[in-house]
């Protein structure tokens, strides 16, 4: 009987509404997320652009000097901050 009476009350604890905190803590989570993102890419362009002899590293920074690409790295944040917020959204249903 107690652990019926446990299991319900675990029940009513995830029905109810996160803590005050936990939106900080999202968005720390999503803006650390978003350092590695852009931490990886870096790295990945610089070891591919020493494999194969190029500097891709200054491709991409030439690119990104423009208008187009400073657009365009705009765009790709927002897709970042929307996978963010989806992946928010989708650990917070409740089970079915």
């Amino acid at each position: 009987m107690s652990e019926q009476q446990r299991s319900g009350t675990d029940d009513a604890q995830r029905d109810e509404p996160p803590a005050e905190g936990s939106a900080t803590a999202f968005f720390a989570r999503g803006i650390v997320r978003m350092g590695l993102v852009v931490l990886g890419t870096v790295l990945l362009l610089f070891a591919l652009g020493q494999a194969f002899g190029l500097d891709l590293l200054g491709m991409v920074a030439d690119f990104l000097a423009t208008q187009t690409g400073q657009w365009l790295a705009v765009a790709f944040f927002a897709l970042v901050l929307i996978g963010v917020a989806a992946g928010g959204w989708r650990s917070r249903r409740p089970p079915a």
